[in-house]
């Protein structure tokens, strides 16, 4: 039977233990993530670039797209193009807490600046925020769309001339839990909370797209006399 006296140091071994084990783990499937995608990219056509990617330029006010907001690092990351747009796809992990969040995210590129925005799901802690500090911009056409989300710009007179009431009821139909942010000639799009697996990749990327051709085909993205 172990003395009290080395309790300490057997649990302190057993943490050490745990820690490596954890750690190994964490290792394998990061391997494995990336020998699938690496897999996908081939099969949708797209450049696998691994870690070899700073991440889209980017101005530093304002802080509105999460690219901007936390400090993180890229992974997987894979370039190519669909439907005339130009795309990368990639997992984004940034620190929240003492834990961190990885999210797969996918940017698009085009000439046309959008105004600064930020959208989600809306939730109860937001309608109490909003009930407080009146930020959300919502719209008396489409009620249910702003019952769902949450939209914030330090531009609302260009981001309501770009949620036009046929783009906000396009909107209103997805159940996924769509973040879309906006930032100069960068559109980025996500679904809050968790990476998208290897196998979802391709029908991802497609339904992201379709979302961001309809956003750059808005009425209010045009300028004026075009």
């Amino acid at each position: 039977m172990a003395s009290n006296g080395a309790f300490p140091y057997l649990f302190f071994a057993g943490a050490l233990a745990l820690t490596t084990a954890i750690v190994a783990i964490s290792i394998f499937y990061a391997k494995k993530r990336t020998r699938e995608l690496t897999a996908v990219a081939q099969q949708i056509g797209f450049r696998f670039v691994g870690k070899n990617w700073s991440g889209p330029s980017l101005s530093s006010q304002p802080r509105i797209s999460l690219l901007q907001r936390t400090r993180g690092r890229f992974s997987n990351v894979m370039t190519g193009s669909s439907g005339g747009l130009q795309i990368s796809l990639f997992d984004y992990t940034y620190p929240m807490g003492k834990s961190s969040v990885t999210q797969t995210v996918v940017a698009f590129f085009q000439d046309r600046p959008l105004p600064p925005f930020a959208l989600r799901p809306e939730n109860f802690l937001d309608r109490i925020g909003d009930a407080i500090v009146h930020n959300d911009i919502d719209f008396d056409s489409n009620p249910e769309f702003s019952k769902r989300y949450l939209l914030k710009s330090p531009d609302e007179a260009g981001t309501r001339r770009l949620f036009t009431p046929s783009l906000l009821t396009y909107l209103e139909q997805f159940q996924t839990n769509w973040h879309i942010e906006g930032s100069g000639t960068i559109l980025i799009v996500y679904r809050g909370g968790r990476p998208v697996s290897p196998y979802d990749m391709p029908a991802f990327l497609e339904s992201a797209s379709a979302v961001a051709r309809t956003l750059f085909a808005s009425d209010g993205l045009r300028k004026p006399g075009a």
